[in-house]
């Protein structure tokens, strides 16, 4: 059962996040190094060197959400380059939320109480579920170099192809420390602020130091602050590329003990789940009240809803506001209207709404979709915690329960839809945009998130509501990765259409499908339905 010590049960409860993320990690190399190693365009070296031509043509506010491309005409160096900077961002998530809700999370619940009863000290408690998470980190990262080593093997076609398991390993440590640096961030204020709180602030030191060093060339005032983005002290540390830098992580790995320290030394000395009153560090939310489940699960996601919107609504409008410099840069690239025209045919790369079709709506998909289960995963919390066994001994049935409070969490989704569209949409009519294309485009972007929580509610109240976020969370990951590498490996078009998203058409292009419409609706009203019968024929909590 992994109980012998908190280590090894911190460990053990996180070995399915850290396996998962070591084979996806893994899937996003696979699927990018195949088509590179083995396709005709990219078959001798004078290929490749066309086509890094055409990537420095493109401009430095778009290359630099990739990062400066190094020794691209390897394996190695593209894929360093093609994914390298994104992946910290995308499972940086991990370690955030993990750190944020380790000790804050628990002592909220209460369930540290007893362990602090024993001979075990606070600093103890906390050195061994910091461990572990690292432990499982570490695991995650050596996982995914053995299959970054085994994608050179496997499609290295050219003489430099072939990628080292030292350079791989040296990569993987570049990724570890950037996903955990945030999530020490998140650790560090969470015995102080709350784990939501802490998890706001881990969120912004995930995504911020990263957009910094990619649109540092856009504006003096960014450029005036990538010495702050430890993107910007890493750039020149690439192993895959051939190309190291192990001094510019010694800054990286300090300020993440530093921050880990901190966190462990403020546990210590704070009394459990108390948590210091900070008015002003706070999103807007609805009045929390007992008005019904409906109500009070949209007061308590709202506040979160609306982080999420901004964060992701940020992104966007710095894609818009290098929609025309994306334009103009592809236009001096020969032929390649002609390839976009063929991948995605009816997009007009010279139209915001076109530009956030191609670089905006496979991330904010998958961003939304992730919001959406961790709404649910708050939403599990009143089964979890015992709190429902209360609320149920009032005239209300679990049916009439499972309803309202799922609706609450679509509601809030639904917020999430609102404020992201209002910043995208502002953002396109400054650049002299139509907004309507591209906010209907984020209305079905927020119908198919509440799509894959009605997964997750079916599972939910079938079976254990604790499973209801997981379950979102695997098909938001599993549809998002079906996208990105079902082409790449050729995967039977049966297998590629169980994505949602080839159902949906190119909706921020104004290319809408109502095929994937009503699927997105029919999962998310028939998981609701489900959930609610299921929920009436199980015992709470099991």
């Amino acid at each position: 059962m992994g109980l012998s010590s908190i280590f090894a049960k911190t460990v053990r409860d996180s070995r399915r996040a850290a396996l998962l993320v070591g084979l996806i990690i893994g899937g996003f190399m696979f699927g990018t190094g195949a088509p590179y190693g083995r396709s005709p365009e990219f078959a001798t070296v004078e290929l490749r060197e066309v086509f890094l031509a055409g990537i420095s043509a493109l401009p430095l506010a778009l290359r630099g959400l990739l990062g400066e491309p190094i020794n691209i005409v390897t394996l190695g160096g593209f894929l360093s380059w093609r994914v390298g900077n994104t992946i910290p961002v995308l499972f940086g998530l991990w370690p955030v939320i993990a750190l944020s809700g380790t000790l804050a999370g628990e002592a909220a619940r209460g369930s540290l109480d007893l362990l602090a009863s024993t001979p075990q000290s606070r600093r103890s408690i906390a050195l061994q579920k910091l461990a572990g998470h690292i432990t499982a980190l570490v695991f995650a990262m050596l996982l995914a170099a053995v299959l970054i080593w085994l994608v050179g093997a496997a499609f290295g076609s050219l003489p430099g192809d072939e990628i080292p398991l030292s350079a791989a390993l040296g990569q993987v440590t570049l990724y570890g420390l950037l996903m955990l640096v945030s999530g020490s961030v998140a650790f560090a204020a969470a015995p102080t602020l709350g784990r939501t709180r802490a998890l706001g602030l881990g969120l912004i030191a995930l995504f911020a130091p990263y957009l910094i060093a990619s649109y540092a060339s856009m504006s003096s005032i960014i450029d005036a602050l990538t010495p702050l983005s430890w993107y910007t002290w890493t750039a020149g540390h690439r192993p895959m590329a051939g190309v190291t830098d192990w001094v510019s992580l010694v800054p990286l790995a300090l300020l993440t003990a530093g921050f880990l320290a901190i966190g462990v030394v403020t546990f210590a000395r704070r009394d459990l789940g108390r948590t210091a009153v900070i008015g002003w560090l706070r999103l807007p939310s609805l009045p929390a009240g007992i008005h019904g489940p409906f109500t009070r699960q949209l007061a308590d996601r709202t506040a979160i809803a609306i982080a999420w919107g901004v964060g992701t609504g940020l992104y966007g409008v710095l894609i818009v506001v290098s929609a025309q410099a994306f334009s103009d840069s592809l236009a001096s690239i020969p032929g390649i209207a002609d390839i976009i025209e063929r991948i995605y045919p009816g997009i007009d790369i010279h139209q915001a709404s076109g530009v956030l079709q191609l670089a905006f709506y496979g991330f904010a998909s998958f961003i939304v979709g992730l919001a959406g289960a961790s709404f649910l995963a708050a939403w599990a919390g009143d089964e979890d915690g015992g709190r429902l066994a209360v609320v149920l001994a009032v005239p209300l049935t679990r049916a009439s329960w499972m309803l309202r409070s799922g609706l609450g969490v679509y509601a809030a989704i639904g917020i999430l839809t609102l404020v992201l569209g209002a910043i995208i949409g502002a953002a396109v009519v400054t650049q002299g945009g139509d907004a309507l294309t591209p906010l209907i485009g984020i209305a079905i972007l927020g119908l198919a998130a509440a799509g894959f929580a009605g997964i997750g509610l079916a599972a939910g109240g079938l079976i254990r509501s604790t499973l209801a976020a997981p379950v979102a969370a695997l098909v938001v990951i599993s549809t998002f990765l079906l996208d990105t590498l079902g082409p790449a490996l050729d995967l039977p078009d049966p297998v590629l259409q169980l994505s949602l998203f080839k159902h949906l058409g190119q909706p921020m292009a104004g290319i809408v499908d109502p095929v994937g419409i009503i699927a997105a609706v029919a999962l998310a009203v028939g998981g609701l339905v489900i959930g609610a019968w299921g929920l009436q024929r199980r015992d709470l909590e099991r």
